[in-house]
C-alpha cells in the first residue's frame, strides 16, 4: 500500500543516511570557531555578532535530533518542490502550539529569537487555508536551523513522482524528450509520410521526432515562463520565482 508523505519524517530520515564522518567533522570545526569568535578576547571586536546570539538558538541548548543543516532542507525541498523562506511571507495561519513553543524557548534559554524559516508548499504562501504539511524553523548558532513544529496533513504519495520534472533543467529536458519519443512511437506511419513504401522504422519517423521534439521544448520553455513555474532547483528559496 502507498502511504502519504510526511515531509518530516523525511527529512530525519535524510538526516540519518546521509550524515558522513565529513559533515561531523565540519559541525565540530563551525563550532570551535564560532566558540573562538567569541572569546573574551575578541568579544568587543565582535559585540555586533554577540548581541544577535540572543535572537539565535544555542545548539548546545537544545536535542540535537531536532537541528538540521541547510543542504538537507534544500535537498527535502527541491525533491518535493517546496519553499524554504522567511515565516513572514506565511500566508496561512500558525498554529497556537508553535507559538507556544516558541515562547518556552525565548523563556528558558533568556532568548528573542527571530529569523523564522517555514518549509512549505508555495501554496501555503499564498493561501490562508492551506492545511497541507509545513515545518517551522528557527536559525542556530552554527549556521544550521532547529526544527521548532510541524503541522499540517501529509503529501500524497506521488508528490516526489509528479515534481521530477520540474526539478532541474536535466530532468525537464529528459521528460520533455521521453514524452516526445512516446509520441513519435504510437503515431501510425501514414500520418507521418505520404510515401505509401515507407517502413515504420524510418527516416521519416526520425525527422518527426525531431520536429516534435523542437516543438514540445518550445511550448514547454513558454509554459514554464507564462506560468512562472521555475524549477525547484533555482527557486527553492525564493518567495516569487515558482508557482
Amino acid at each position: 500500500m502507498l502511504r502519504d508523505i510526511d515531509i518530516n519524517n523525511k527529512l530525519r530520515k535524510l538526516k540519518n543516511t546521509s550524515r558522513s564522518k565529513e559533515d561531523d567533522l565540519f559541525d565540530e570545526a563551525k563550532r570551535i570557531l564560532a566558540q573562538d569568535l567569541f572569546s573574551e578576547k575578541k568579544i568587543l571586536n565582535n559585540l555586533k555578532q554577540y548581541n544577535n546570539l540572543f535572537e539565535l538558538i544555542d545548539e548546545e541548548d537544545v536535542p540535537s535530533e531536532h537541528i538540521f543543516n541547510i543542504s538537507e532542507i534544500k535537498k527535502i525541498a527541491i525533491d518535493y518542490r517546496l519553499k524554504f523562506i522567511d515565516s513572514q511571507f506565511f500566508k496561512a495561519d500558525i498554529p497556537y502550539e508553535a507559538i507556544l513553543k516558541i515562547k518556552h524557548l525565548n523563556t528558558n534559554y533568556h532568548k528573542n529569537i527571530k529569523g523564522f524559516k517555514i518549509l512549505a508548499p508555495i501554496s501555503a504562501f499564498k493561501d490562508e487555508k492551506l492545511t497541507k504539511g509545513s515545518i517551522l524553523f528557527a536559525p542556530t548558532n552554527y549556521g544550521n536551523y532547529y526544527l521548532v513544529h510541524n503541522w499540517g496533513s501529509s503529501f500524497k504519495w506521488h508528490r516526489k513522482i509528479v515534481s521530477l520534472p520540474l526539478k532541474n533543467f536535466e530532468n525537464l529536458f529528459i521528460t520533455v524528450l521521453l514524452y516526445t519519443l512516446i509520441v513519435t512511437l504510437v503515431i501510425p506511419t501514414p500520418l507521418i509520410t505520404l510515401d505509401s513504401e515507407a517502413t515504420y522504422w524510418s527516416g521519416y519517423r526520425a525527422a518527426a521526432f525531431m520536429h516534435l521534439l523542437i516543438f514540445h521544448m518550445g511550448v514547454t520553455a513558454y509554459i514554464t515562463f507564462t506560468l512562472g513555474k521555475n524549477l525547484s532547483a533555482t527557486a527553492w528559496n525564493h518567495y516569487k520565482d515558482f508557482g
